[in-house]
């Protein structure tokens, strides 16, 4: 019973948290950078876990378990690790250039929640992969459903990017200089690291 009343109050909390990232993301960002109950995480990991088989079935055009279950083996490795690649640069990297004391617990979770953006451009565009697989015509139609999706990618970035500034700047307490250059040398690893996965096929945009 115990453990449920936790889990039951995490999903509150979870809940919680993704409405304050849509309309409050600068204040729940910083509460999020504070957080200590790791079922949360446990929640979000589910959500992407359900994600890689939603979208293998929809790629592979089959639900065979053999070849859902590899492929998905293979996207959830591949995910972790550069998932923990990145958090541990950025809280190495804040360690070696500040003073500040360096909680990685905070990097956890402020990046976990931060990756809300990319689940749902994942999610979507999986979708649109279903409902109107290519090729897509020149036709009016598909000329605005290209737009539209354009400007959905586009806010989905910039949402993004926002979110992962507030990660770094709460959980780092680096000042905006130094978030910027941090940003330089992860771009000189992480852009050929994203290549070598994509010539693995392992992720043609890296989900992060």
């Amino acid at each position: 019973m115990n453990l449920i009343s936790r889990f039951s109050s995490s999903i509150i909390i979870f809940i919680h948290h993704i409405n304050g990232l849509i309309f409050r993301p600068y204040k729940a960002i910083r509460k999020i950078s504070q957080e200590d109950d790791k079922l949360q995480l446990l929640i979000i990991f589910g959500f992407i876990y359900l994600y890689f088989i939603y979208g293998n079935i929809i790629r592979n055009k089959t639900i065979h378990p053999f070849i859902i279950s590899t492929k998905t083996s293979i996207n959830v490795f591949f995910f972790t690790l550069t998932f923990l690649l990145v958090t541990s640069y950025f809280y190495t990297f804040a360690k070696l250039i500040t003073d500040q004391q360096q909680r990685y617990r905070s990097y956890l979770f402020t990046f976990t929640y931060s990756m809300l953006p990319t689940y749902i451009w994942f999610i979507i565009t999986s979708t649109l992969y279903l409902l109107i697989p290519p090729p897509r015509t020149a036709s009016f139609p598909g000329l605005v459903l290209s737009g539209l999706f354009l400007v959905f990618s586009l806010t989905m970035f910039f949402w993004r990017i926002n979110l992962l500034y507030l990660s770094i700047r709460f959980s780092s307490k680096m000042s905006f200089y130094q978030i910027v250059f941090s940003q330089v040398i992860f771009s000189l690893w992480f852009i050929p690291y994203c290549y070598f996965l994509y010539q693995m096929r392992v992720f043609r945009i890296p989900f992060i």
